[in-house]
């Protein structure tokens, strides 16, 4: 992963965190910059809806959770609704993407995770194709949505980490009825904080070549 930079954006609203990924995508597109990892959680809550998103899944008129506080926004990414609340690890991959190699590109960047959730704080995770996240027996852990047009990545991964989860009460996660969320500070039994995570992450993803 030669030269892919590493950022620490800390909590950022959802509009600002797309503008930082569009500037860095077009320096990429410009052979100005190699792509960059943004670290990062979304304060205040965003509910986003991805390109095959139904209206229907939020369980609530738009108008009413924005009056609540919530940020309704339709986005590039794949997938249907999610929820991004302050204590949700989020990550996103604006990278230089080598032909054919889509399908790698997204499998070495969730194995990481998995990784890192099995060997850093003993939770099993896996990937389920059909369902596209991680799961630990049958619960949610890890929403996956990228935008992978014009060569360069956008949007990326969000996992729960101490969140409340009180957000995805609003909407039918993923599109998917029925569907049960969980946090890592659920499935550890024990408070476990962003940083912790975030750091782990970081050296996961400074020492493997991503394509």
């Amino acid at each position: 992963m030669n030269e892919i930079k590493i950022k620490h954006l800390g909590p950022i609203d959802y509009d600002s965190a797309v503008k930082i990924q569009l500037e860095e995508r077009q320096r990429v597109k410009d052979g100005l910059s190699n792509g960059t990892i943004f670290f990062l959680e979304h304060d205040p809550t965003a509910i986003t809806l991805g390109r095959n998103a139904l209206a229907s899944n939020m369980l609530f008129p738009r108008k009413l959770l924005e009056n609540k506080g919530y940020h309704v926004r339709e986005v590039s990414r794949g997938g249907d609704v999610t929820v991004h609340e302050p204590g949700q690890l989020v990550a996103y991959f604006v990278m230089p993407l080598k032909a054919k190699a889509v399908r790698i590109f997204v499998d070495r960047i969730v194995g990481v995770i998995r990784d890192c959730l099995r060997e850093d704080f003993n939770i099993l995770a896996e990937f389920d194709p059909k369902k596209p996240g991680l799961w630990v027996q049958g619960k949610k852990l890890c929403s996956i949505g990228f935008d992978l047009t014009e060569r360069v990545s956008m949007h990326g991964i969000a996992l729960n980490v101490c969140n409340t989860l009180e957000g995805f009460s609003l909407i039918v996660p993923c599109g998917l009825s029925g569907v049960k969320m969980t946090t890592m500070s659920l499935e550890a039994g024990r408070k476990i904080e962003l940083k912790e995570v975030t750091d782990k992450l970081s050296q996961r993803y400074c020492n493997i070549e991503i394509q």
